[in-house]
């Protein structure tokens, strides 16, 4: 069966408060990025899932960001499949 590389991203809701957000957006604007609006912090996960279909590789990432990954209550998320062409710098 194929393996399937699978991103969620997590951030908090858009109506509420994101101190570590807003602290990133400042901070850039004070080093002078004047072009940077606004920063939302969250987390990603990447994941490897073995699956008969990308399809069903993302089904699996939806429910375990549903059931384990976010906090319906004050967070968002997205499931995202990343192909294999799509270019990724790695950084330390």
């Amino acid at each position: 069966m194929p393996i399937y590389q699978v991103q969620v991203n997590v951030l908090p809701r858009p109506i509420l408060l994101d101190p570590e957000g807003e602290t990133i957006s400042n901070a850039a604007q004070r080093m002078g990025y004047e072009e940077v609006r606004s920063v939302r912090a969250g987390r990603i996960f990447a994941m490897e899932i073995e699956a008969s279909t990308a399809h069903a590789a993302l089904q699996i990432a939806d429910r375990l960001a549903q059931q384990l990954l976010h906090n319906p209550v004050v967070e968002i998320y997205e499931v995202h499949l990343i192909s294999p062409q799509e270019a990724r710098t790695e950084r330390e």
